[in-house]
């Protein structure tokens, strides 16, 4: 009998960490957008309750508990896999929290009154920020605290640091660009650290996010 060759291992062997769950084939009577009469099976999503708020919330949560589940951190006790396929769950988490940030940016300048055809197709971070920014200042007369001004560089600097890694939302999309160019270099970071990172920012921008509702509000009574 002739050897097979050895091949590398991929880490989804039948009964490994990563093995695949067993799912039946699909009815070919089922409708994957519909009810299935599950209540706990299901989400409620769309219609007139459909906002920004729903969209950032549901991107930023979503991260979270992706970092939690790689991590183990609500499992102590459960191994923490370190091959790459299991690692490969970090370019998920760090694109749903780039649209966070891209979703909450974009809300901050409308709520402002911005023109939306100004935002068109512009996915950097950076540039949105900065348009946020200059309609706060044309509306507010008022001089930032220092404290404000503080959370305001700290906000910066994280918005810069996801705009450098990726400018126009494509680095944590793809492995490689249309010129076949790799769209991320070799890095490790710390996911716990950009959580709560983005944990403090999610609570600054959500709040200045209620901060101009509750502005705009006042001023049209």
């Amino acid at each position: 009998m002739t050897e097979q060759p050895s091949r590398p291992s991929t880490g989804y062997e039948p009964n490994g960490i990563f093995a695949f769950p067993n799912y039946p084939r699909p009815d070919s009577a089922d409708v994957l957008f519909a009810s299935s009469g599950k209540r706990r099976n299901e989400v409620l999503i769309g219609g007139r309750d459909n906002d920004w708020d729903l969209y950032c919330m549901g991107y930023w949560r979503a991260a979270d508990a992706l970092v939690d589940h790689l991590t183990q951190t609500r499992n102590p006790s459960l191994e923490r896999p370190y091959a790459a396929y299991w690692e490969s769950q970090a370019y998920a988490i760090l694109f749903l929290y780039r649209h966070y940030l891209e979703l909450r940016l974009k809300e901050l300048f409308l709520a402002w009154g911005g023109d939306p055809t100004q935002l068109g197709r512009e996915h950097r971070l950076l540039k949105i920020w900065r348009l946020v920014q200059k309609l706060e200042q044309a509306v507010l007369t008022e001089t930032p605290s220092d404290d404000s001004l503080a959370d305001l560089d700290i906000a910066e600097m994280i918005i810069k640091e996801f705009d450098k890694i990726d400018s126009n939302s494509q680095a944590f999309r793809y492995p490689k660009d249309q010129k076949g160019k790799l769209t991320v270099t070799q890095m490790q970071l710390d996911l716990i650290r950009l959580k709560k990172a983005l944990g403090w920012l999610s609570q600054f921008l959500d709040g200045w996010s209620t901060g101009i509702y509750e502005y705009m509000h006042a001023t049209r009574e």
